[in-house]
């Protein structure tokens, strides 16, 4: 449960951390947090429903693909009594 919990942690601030900007300077990294950031600052609602939509769907499959089977695997294998 904690590194299901620390590895959506950490992809939530790997997304927020590909477009950052300090005073002038703006930098962005070619992924999907910063197509939703420049979308969002476009104000092109369509593609941040879009991307967030892309965001949704892939965190869902990564559970149901990973996490399940491992979480699952841990309950069998790794119980006390």
């Amino acid at each position: 449960t904690g590194a299901i919990t620390a590895s959506g942690g950490s992809w939530n601030a790997s997304i927020v951390a590909e477009a950052v900007s300090w005073g002038n300077r703006k930098l962005t990294a070619a992924g999907l947090g910063a197509y939703i950031a420049n979308a969002t600052a476009a104000g092109d609602y369509p593609r941040v429903a879009l991307g967030i939509a892309v965001m949704s769907v892939f965190v869902i499959l990564f559970n149901r693909l990973l996490w399940r089977p491992l979480y699952a695997f841990a309950e069998r294998r790794l119980r006390m009594a």
